[in-house]
């Protein structure tokens, strides 16, 4: 966890605004330390579930020295007190997350509600707040909720993939964003913000041995390199970890193989003056497109259940009959698979941030470009005969320029203004690649293995962004306790959009399978607003009470993998998202304890979901704006320090997340017999209403708790320890209407205990995550004619050992 240490004493006046209540925790947690070194003091000054995130200018970059502990964000774009941001934020500090293990986006599941992460692979990871989210599996489409790194922008949601190591803190804001957080977003943004290089010189080393045979290393080192010129370098690398074994060649998959570089230089020229130059490479090559076969769909049912018919025409019948091979379902231990390679994804990146006091106003211009790479190589016959293989080819590569300038804070008006530019190149290229034993599985047993054997049928979509934009934002103090915060924002965005289908290969492979040749485009060009109203009423030193309104776009997705029946909607409209909140922040016990409530209704029309092309159902579902959802809810987040280096916190939320109107909805396959028959639609796929069911992937409830323990034992040691337990109640994480796809409420819970020297310099944990090995999905794929169901399970038990030495 970080602290502030601002260089600005207009800045530290303005945050160190603590009362008595507030110096007496700081001389508790110093007391019960009982050592100079900050690292201990992060841990004991923060309020769990909460974070200091900072903007450090000093030359102590996350040393941990404070002057009160006050917790501090980031997310309206300057330093502020957690309780004086009216807004609904929950935030994590980096010490924690290093400590605990967090170091991918989908551990903080366990620590925030109403948060939850995909990251089964890189093309379709999502972030998810109050249920909504990911990018539905299509490259053309944005994630609802946006992804911010250092100040920057990413688009696409395969860069949430990545580790994020040596961290000042994460922060999620809820809520619609846009008047200044990046690019427009309906339902909110993870804030990442990495350690910045210290003019004071260290350096720390860790390496954990886990089960699994998983070996990691993290290592950063920072200083000096002139009186005016610092730098870090933080380098990461985890292998191993694998705990399903491929009975083909006896592979590890669920494995991790990766490893990340990043270089900062931190040039302060002047007073005043700071420029932060950033270079990055993540990479990874592991077998994480493991989707283990959990069943498959049999029988054809009534709504009611009731079984109609047999079905005939499904992957088991394929296996079974074609191939002559017997179908395990026994998931995640099935894996069987011939033409499963490692799935490859790296990402690379340049980002320079220039900061220039303008004797009261600060100018800051933030310059980026980053890279994405992803290729899969999957076995999508799920077995151990070569049949075919599918997958989507990715290439992002986007470029950003934003620019603003804002006031300086404790004047009875800041402000902020700027302008924001984004260009993106995007490929996205469908291939599907068929072999020796594809002609028996797809067109019978007698079938010539030559028909089909080499066809390659790809849907190669390119797409292109130009993104400008226009925000501003203040707050007037209208007096020492009440405020008004108003925001709006005008953004311009061209997309245009090609999908180029093509085949080659096989002796003479029908044209159900080899799609003929083809070739569609549009271009569009959309302009919108973005607004937000908040005002705050500060009732004392110790409850904040506010209200929101706002109203923000997603951006227009593109079908990139459409067909030539689909060229009306390759490219959709935008998602608005127009959000009520209301709140109070609250601090007591003199400080040692803080409780926050937020209620929320947030309205997302132009809902872009899938549905299906009833003139062509077996080439599947399209994105479109298929109707409304609402968001309606509570969040509470307490946290408590009990003293003698004991915190516990305690956090919750109920979330009646429904869809208002999805009349055609992708009827579940065990039903489009039935709908079909019913309906007097020819073709076997139909729709079916969603309208007022809960969403998928959105539980009702989400709770969680823990404790956490630093307490010296001697003027040289101090034990560690930490008990934090989470739970989600049950959801569908499919289609509500079929109880194929139901995870049931579950719990995990994460443990760790250890020792440090009180000077800081060594720490050892022993860890487990899943502590009990709940086995539990996460994610599924739906059953069709030529797949079964597929599970994506969480991670298991895990546990090790870490050893840190700081320097």
């Amino acid at each position: 966890m970080t602290f502030v240490l601002s260089a600005a004493p207009t800045e530290l006046k303005r945050i160190g605004r603590a009362r008595a209540g507030r110096l007496a925790l700081a001389s508790l947690a110093g007391t019960a330390l009982s050592a100079p070194n900050g690292a201990t003091a992060q841990a004991l000054l923060t309020a769990p579930g909460q974070t200091e995130t900072v903007s450090v200018a000093s030359e102590d970059a996350g040393s941990g020295r404070t002057g009160d502990g006050e917790i501090v964000v980031t997310a309206r774009r300057r330093n502020e007190r957690l309780i004086d941001v009216p807004i609904a934020i929950s935030a994590v500090g980096g010490q924690e997350l290093a400590a605990k293990h967090l170091e991918r986006l989908a551990d903080l599941t366990v620590r925030v509600p109403n948060f939850s992460a995909l990251q089964q692979n890189t093309r379709v990871s999502g972030l998810f707040i109050r249920g909504l989210g990911g990018n539905a599996s299509n490259d053309g489409a944005e994630g609802g909720v946006g992804l911010i790194v250092d100040n920057v922008f990413f688009t696409h949601v395969g860069f949430s993939w990545l580790d994020f190591v040596d961290l000042d803190s994460i922060e999620i804001v809820r809520g619609p964003q846009g008047t200044l957080l990046g690019k427009n977003t309906t339902v909110g943004a993870v804030i990442v913000q990495t350690q910045k290089p210290s003019f004071t010189p260290s350096a720390s080393i860790a390496g954990t041995y886990g089960n699994y045979g998983l070996w990691q290393t993290r290592s950063n080192v920072t200083g000096p390199l002139t009186d005016k010129l610092a730098a870090r370098l933080t380098v990461a690398n985890t292998s191993g970890g694998g705990w399903i074994t491929n009975a083909v060649d006896g592979a590890k998959y669920l494995d991790s193989n990766r490893w990340s570089v990043r270089g900062q230089l931190l040039w302060q020229p002047a007073s005043g003056v700071s420029d932060r130059l950033i270079a990055e490479h993540y990479d990874t090559y592991e077998y994480n497109n493991f989707y283990p076969v959990a069943g498959d769909i049999l029988s054809n049912l009534r709504l009611d259940g009731s079984v109609l018919s047999a079905r005939t025409a499904s992957w088991t019948q394929k296996v079974t009959q074609n191939l002559k091979l017997t179908p395990n379902y026994n998931a995640p231990y099935n894996a069987n698979f011939d033409t499963q390679g490692r799935l490859r994804s790296r990402v690379d990146g340049v980002s320079n941030e220039l900061n220039v006091d303008l004797g009261g106003p600060t100018l800051t211009s933030i310059s980026a470009w980053r890279r994405l790479y992803f290729r899969p190589y999957n076995d999508n016959d799920f077995t151990p005969l070569p049949v075919f293989r599918n997958g989507f080819d990715v290439d992002v590569n986007q470029y950003s320029e934003e620019v603003r300038i804002a006031s300086r804070s404790g004047k009875p008006i800041d402000w902020t203004i700027g302008g924001y530019y984004l260009h993106e190149d995007l490929e996205s290229r469908l291939r599907t690649i068929y072999f020796p034993y594809a002609s028996a599985f797809f067109l019978g047993p007698t079938a010539a293995s030559a028909t089909l054997n080499g066809l390659e049928v790809d849907r190669d979509g390119k797409l292109k962004v130009d993104s400008i934009a226009g925000f501003g934002q203040a707050t007037w103090h209208a007096t020492d306790r009440l405020s008004l915060t108003s925001g709006v924002r005008y953004t311009s965005e061209k997309k245009s959009a090609t999908v180029v289908g093509s085949s080659f290969g096989g002796s003479s492979p029908p044209a159900a399978v080899a799609t003929p040749a083809y070739s569609i485009a549009a271009s569009v060009t959309h302009g919108s607003w973005s607004w937000l109203v908040n005002p705050a009423w500060r009732v004392n030193d110790n409850v904040n009470v506010y209200a929101s309104a706002s109203y923000g776009e997603k951006s227009g997705a593109v079908n990139t993998a459409a067909t030539a029946a689909q060229s009306a909607v390759l490219i959709v409209q935008p998602e608005k998202s127009t959000d009520f909140e209301a709140g109070v922040k609250t601090s007591f016990a003199g400080g040692r304890a803080t409780a926050n409530l937020n209620l929320y209704n947030n309205t997302i029309s132009n809902y872009q979901d899938t549905q299906v092309d009833q003139s062509q159902p077996l080439l599947a579902g399209y994105l479109a704006n298929v109707g409304k959802v609402r968001l309606r809810g509570v969040e509470l987040e307490t946290a408590a320090q009990l003293g003698r280096g004991f915190s516990l916190f305690a956090n919750g939320a109920y979330n009646d997340a429904r869809y208002l109107s999805y009349a055609n909805a992708p009827a579940p396959l065990e039903y489009q017999a039935y709908l079909a028959t019913v309906q007097g639609v020819a073709a076997g796929i139909t729709t079916l209403s969603l309208t007022g069911y809960q969403l998928r992937n959105a539980p009702r409830w989400t709770l969680q708790g823990g404790i956490d323990a630093d307490h010296p034992v001697s003027s040289r040691i101090a034990l560690t320890g930490y008990w934090n337990v989470a739970y989600r109640s049950g959801t569908n994480l499919v289609n509500p209407r079929s109880a194929f796809y139901r995870q049931p409420s579950y719990a995990l819970v994460n443990a760790g205990i250890g020792a440090r020297t009180t000077d800081g310099r060594w720490s050892a944990l022993v860890w487990s995550k899943n502590l009990f090995n709940k086995l539990y999905a996460v994610a599924y794929s739906t059953a069709s004619a030529t797949t079964p169901i597929q599970e994506v399970f969480g991670d298991p038990r895990r546990y090790g050992l870490t050893v840190t030495r700081k320097f």
